[in-house]
């Protein structure tokens, strides 16, 4: 976008230098006006200040930048440019009734009402709005945690391909070695060398899904593989093409496994592990605990 501005200062008796000077002055003060807009809470504020002012107070993590890119994708062409205080649930509800046709799965459905809500009871407390238009709706997401029969012996064949298919290779190894463990992929990429303690058999998921850092024991398989590739500091898993990032992607690896596996992935091993610790006969809680639920 591009805007116009036009400084008069016909009525003030200043030489050429100091009225050029000040425009340079008020041009500058206007283009950042522009680029920064002021986003003080009154009545007239729009839903994208808002709500940008409303994520730049949560923390650092995958889930928020998750929220961040869905509002972009899915919401703030439909209400972004909307006052907080003309936003109604019926516009809500249309939000979710077109991307029902687009064809998003429930669960991101859901991440609409899960980044709006929040925001609107913000709006509240700030005295901007009344009532929240997020309330009383719901999206109902189908169940799909399923109890997995014989899942001890399913356990032990994903136990011995992974050994067989990254055999010699530690990097991608210990990778599903902590999958085996129950960690998500987010908390598996996002290690960094210097929340491993390998001295106490330790290391610490700063990003999880439920905001809380989290330590876990290190088993000994997993520690031998880190320590031929360890380094002092930075991401564990560092990509190779760009230096100082972490993998993003590793679909092409869980594909070797796919091959004799073909139901694998890592979300569905946590399933299997679980229902495994469950033939063991362990406790419910000890459960929880090893897939990381702060509950």
């Amino acid at each position: 976008k591009s805007y116009f501005k036009q400084f008069n200062y016909e009525d003030m008796n200043w030489d050429k230098r100091t009225r050029i000077a000040q425009a340079e002055r008020e041009s500058e003060d206007f283009r950042n006006s522009k680029i920064h807009p002021k986003t003080e809470l009154n009545e007239d504020i729009k839903l994208d200040d808002f709500i940008f002012m409303h994520f730049d107070k949560l923390p650092e993590t995958s889930w928020t930048t998750t929220k961040i890119k869905h509002y972009s994708n899915y919401i703030k062409e439909h209400i972004g440019n909307k006052k907080v205080t003309a936003i109604k649930q019926m516009h809500i509800k249309d939000i979710i009734k077109l991307q029902e046709e687009i064809g998003l799965a429930p669960r991101t459905i859901k991440t609409t009402i899960e980044l709006l809500n929040p925001c609107f009871k913000e709006a509240i407390a700030n005295r901007l709005i009344d009532f929240n238009p997020c309330t009383g709706i719901t999206i109902k997401i189908p169940k799909t945690k399923k109890i997995i029969l014989n899942a001890s012996e399913k356990l032990r064949l994903i136990h011995t391909t992974i050994y067989k298919v990254f055999n010699g290779n530690p990097y991608h190894l210990s990778i599903y070695l902590f999958a085996l463990q129950g960690r998500r992929k987010s908390e598996i990429l996002n290690l960094r060398w210097e929340h491993i303690d390998f001295k106490n058999y330790t290391y610490i998921l700063e990003d999880t899904k439920n905001g809380e850092h989290q330590m876990f024991y290190l088993p000994h398989p997993i520690k031998i593989e880190l320590e031929k590739f360890s380094e002092h500091q930075g991401w564990v898993y560092e990509s190779s093409i760009v230096s100082g990032q972490r993998i993003e992607n590793i679909e092409k690896q869980t594909n070797k496994i796919k091959a004799t596996i073909p139901d694998f992935s890592l979300h569905y091993l946590r399933n299997i592990l679980v229902s495994s610790m469950a033939e063991q006969g362990i406790s419910a809680t000890l459960m929880s605990g090893a897939l990381g639920h702060n509950n």
